[in-house]
């Protein structure tokens, strides 16, 4: 059965004919009777090819029963199911948190309209998995409402983010496993890491470290050295050679010495920032 009540040619030939074009700003009118055909019909025969040709997992959910009336291949993919087998599925069987159990809810009662967010989504015999969820309801015709359920696997990004969490364990267990004080910064003197050595030698205030202000940082270490112009004036010096390597001396105010040791921190050959390590020599 075709879509349109008429044969394409007749629907793709306007009604004024070839030659004559309709006047500058007339209304022309739509010649397909949209208004004839349910939206089931209209998501399982104008639709599948549309979702079809996008990269993330999308279905088609019609209002009134929150069913779903499309899906498309990277939908089965994420589900675990053919794309087939969930057409008719109802949302709310499909729905793994509480937000989405809320929000289909909404719908049911006319009020939900749309919804993005992180969630989750089950398949068969897997773990849930992460996903990047946005519903936007459409109107592809008058009072004809569908709403659109696209999904976005985060599995990888997911993981990514906890091996990086992970690293970041692993080396401020290498930083705190040193005996001198380390400050890490970036190539813009902006602070990475330090270690509580670092914060002892030069006796941070308790909720200076834990407000992490870089600015705060460095004022209070220049206002504990003796001569806090030729200090601003060896950092300055420091700086301006991103690939120096120095060793100096700093005097501190309340007296005793601290040796201050400082390399380029280099990714791949570039540099990326600095390392600074300092020593209690007093």
């Amino acid at each position: 059965m075709s879509l349109a009540p008429e044969s394409f040619e007749a629907v793709a030939t306007p009604r004024y004919g070839r030659a004559a074009a309709p006047a500058l700003g007339a209304t022309i009118e739509n010649p397909l009777p949209v208004d004839r055909f349910s939206v089931a019909d209209a998501a399982r025969r104008t639709w599948p090819q549309l979702i079809e040709s996008m990269l993330d997992a999308v279905c088609l959910v019609e209002p009134e029963g929150l069913r779903i009336v499309a899906a498309n291949a990277a939908a089965g993919e994420l589900l675990g199911v053919a794309p087939a087998d969930l057409v008719g599925r109802d949302m709310h069987e499909l729905a793994a948190t509480p937000e989405d159990e809320c929000f289909w809810r909404e719908v049911a009662e006319g009020a939900g309209t749309g919804i993005v967010s992180e969630a989750f989504v089950t398949r068969p015999g897997t773990p849930p998995v992460p996903v990047l969820r946005r519903v936007s309801r459409i109107e592809p015709a008058p009072k004809a409402a569908l709403y659109v359920v696209a999904l976005r696997d985060r599995s990888s990004e997911v993981q990514a983010l906890r091996h990086l969490e992970s690293t970041q364990a692993e080396l401020q267990a290498t930083l705190e496993s040193i005996s001198d004080g380390v400050l890490v910064t970036d190539l813009s003197g902006h602070i990475g890491n330090f270690n509580r050595r670092f914060a002892a030698i030069w006796n941070f205030p308790e909720e200076m470290l834990l407000l992490r202000a870089d600015d705060e940082i460095f004022d209070w270490m220049r206002s504990q050295v003796a001569d806090p112009r030729e200090y601003m004036r060896r950092l300055a010096d420091i700086e301006a050679a991103v690939m120096m390597q120095a060793t100096d001396r700093i005097e501190l105010r309340a007296g005793g010495c601290l040796e201050r040791v400082t390399l380029p921190q280099c990714s791949r050959g570039r540099p990326v920032g600095r390392v600074f390590t300092y020593r209690d020599v007093r």
